[in-house]
């Protein structure tokens, strides 16, 4: 099982990060935390999320790696209670943006969705309702911000953790009850939309 499930984290790496290359953070460019005060437009906004949410994902996606070699999915579970928020705000930090991670159903309440991350969501969700092409990007002005979202779209190794709640690994379900007990991030099948990385730049950065 933990041999099918590290043969195929090239694959999730690639259904995540759908354009560029994915970065971490210690590969990122001298000087990259001061970009966010050089976003004067939109594209420049595009520019800069694409990197930080590539910088985001390599580093989880590292880590989640190294947690399931090391003790299997049910471990990355308990590594992701723990670490994810952590590392989320040092890749955060390392570039001066705000950054997170959120979804219409989550397992972490601390990513709940605001209203304008809600209205990011319910955007891509009409898009793919609608039978159009997933979009790569949205970027929203809200409250003084400038809001970049990337979507992120189920590759069939999530389902390992957030696939159809009777199709779970019985030890990936007892992780779920124990760290998350109202969990709403299953159910999930490949090609879904899952939720969206939100990098943003305040005002005052600009």
């Amino acid at each position: 099982m933990r041999r099918s499930i590290l043969a195929a984290l090239p694959i999730l790496l690639a259904a995540c990060v759908d354009e560029g290359t994915v970065t971490r953070p210690d590969d990122r460019a001298p000087g990259a935390e001061q970009r966010a005060a050089d976003v004067r437009s939109e594209d420049d906004m595009v520019a800069l999320g694409n990197e930080v949410s590539s910088a985001l994902i390599g580093e989880l996606m590292g880590r989640v790696a190294a947690a399931i070699e090391e003790g299997g999915p049910a471990y990355a579970i308990d590594f992701c209670s723990t670490e994810a928020l952590p590392r989320t705000a040092a890749v955060a930090e390392a570039h001066g943006v705000e950054l997170k991670r959120t979804s219409a159903r989550v397992r972490n309440p601390a990513n709940a969705p605001d209203a304008h991350e809600r209205a990011a969501l319910e955007y891509f969700e009409a898009e793919m309702a609608a039978g159009r092409a997933l979009p790569s990007h949205l970027v929203q002005r809200a409250d003084g911000e400038l809001r970049y979202y990337r979507p992120i779209v189920v590759a069939e190794l999530c389902t390992t953790c957030h696939g159809p709640r009777d199709a779970l690994d019985p030890a990936v379900a007892e992780a779920l009850d124990r760290r998350y007990p109202d969990d709403e991030a299953t159910g999930y099948r490949p090609g879904d939309f899952r939720g969206v990385v939100r990098v943003s730049v305040p005002a005052a950065n600009r």
